[in-house]
């Protein structure tokens, strides 16, 4: 069995958000949930410590310790243990970037497009976005120069989000300095979202934020997590690390007693995730993604209609549709309709993307395959 290069009947019948929210004869390529099998390590550990009936209150200090090693080592950020909080993904980390550094009425710095739940926690907490404009036909570039323009007396937090989602883009360093150069000159909090930082393609390499200077170390807070590349989204397992004690110290003060960590099951998988033991399955899903990515650029640049940037990271598409002859719906609605194919709409993700749909190719070649055709095939019909 391939844990990798899954089929229609591999996916039929699972449970999960992913594969029941639409008919069994729909393809699903909307959230961003691979269709891969787990990682044997990841199901061994967990099914240990069931054995071991590690069900209690969690003890999380190995975890973190092994987390900040690898934050040292792999992202060259000089963090403590200590100064690491574990967190259900990375939605709670938004959350508590956002309690932390604003008050009603403050501003934050948000791309356009971005993932949506940013923009819907930034509203939670009663600020405003200001969007971060990221344009297509300049390849999804972040212009520092136009984001330098966006600052105000107002400006209290940036979200940054890389590798990026749904643009696929990785922050160049020389992107990443102009952003921590206005950060540290304005005095700006800033929240990173690395959480796709294993899903890089052509030989790149991801760069952490905080790794750039001492300055702007002290003023971000990064959060990393497994789902993307270990497709566990459901064990609900990320962790928030900052070199800036104060800060971590007031950010789990907010979540005190509201925000517990995750489950000692998910702290197990946690552990072999960050093991040495994964490497050889971390390899071979880069491979199956980048040969994945490779064809479904190939796919869609035979559709007409259809124009995809090339994707450096993540395993999501973010193609641009020609939908003039729609009248009345969404290019996501049509193609769920007509395609049998479930995709997001891109006018989730800011409002430059209403021509956009994002789509995951983190599954099997043969079900690629299948969705590009029934998507041409649609399409066509208009």
């Amino acid at each position: 069995m391939s844990l990798f290069d899954v089929g229609l009947c591999d996916i039929k019948g699972r449970k999960g958000r992913k594969w029941t929210r639409y008919g069994p004869d729909v393809i699903p390529m909307w959230i961003a949930d691979s269709d891969f099998h787990m990682a044997p390590q990841v199901r061994e550990a967990i099914i240990e410590a069931l054995a071991e009936e590690d069900v209690g209150y969690d003890d999380d200090s190995e975890a973190r310790r092994m987390m900040a090693d690898k934050i040292v080592e792999r992202n060259d950020i000089q963090v403590e243990p200590e100064n690491i909080l574990i967190t259900q993904g990375v939605l709670p980390a938004m959350w508590l970037a956002c309690r932390y550094a604003c008050e009603p009425g403050d501003e934050v710095i948000v791309t356009d497009p971005m993932y949506y739940p940013f923009f819907e926690v930034i509203e939670s907490v009663g600020a405003r976005p200001v969007f971060w404009k990221l344009d297509y036909d300049d390849g999804y570039q972040f212009d520092t120069d136009r984001l330098n323009e966006l600052i105000s007396s107002k400006t209290k937090l940036v979200f940054v989000c890389n590798p990026h989602n749904p643009t696929g883009r990785a922050m160049t360093r020389g992107e990443l300095n102009g952003l921590a150069d206005i950060i540290v000159d304005h005095g700006l909090t800033v929240m990173s979202d690395e959480l796709w930082e294993d899903v890089l393609y052509d030989g790149r390499q991801h760069i952490s934020l905080a790794s750039l200077s001492p300055e702007v170390s002290e003023r971000t807070m990064t959060s990393f997590g497994f789902s993307k590349m270990f497709s566990v989204a459901g064990l609900q397992v990320g962790y928030l690390a900052s070199t800036n004690a104060e800060m971590m110290e007031k950010v789990k003060r907010i979540g005190n007693r509201v925000l517990r960590g995750t489950s000692t099951l998910s702290i197990a998988a946690a552990r072999a995730m960050l093991s040495d033991n994964v490497k050889q399955y971390k390899q071979d899903a880069l491979t199956h993604l980048q040969d994945m990515r490779d064809l479904t650029l190939q796919l869609l640049n035979e559709v007409g209609d259809v124009k995809c940037n090339r994707v450096e990271s993540t395993y999501l598409a973010f193609p641009r549709v020609d939908k003039s002859t729609l009248e009345g719906t969404t290019m996501a609605e049509y193609l769920l309709k007509e395609a049998r194919v479930a995709v997001e709409d891109g006018s989730r993700y800011g409002p430059s993307s209403r021509e956009n749909i994002r789509i995951n190719f983190g599954t099997g070649r043969a079900i690629i395959n299948e969705a590009a055709a029934r998507i041409k095939a649609a399409l066509k019909r208009l």
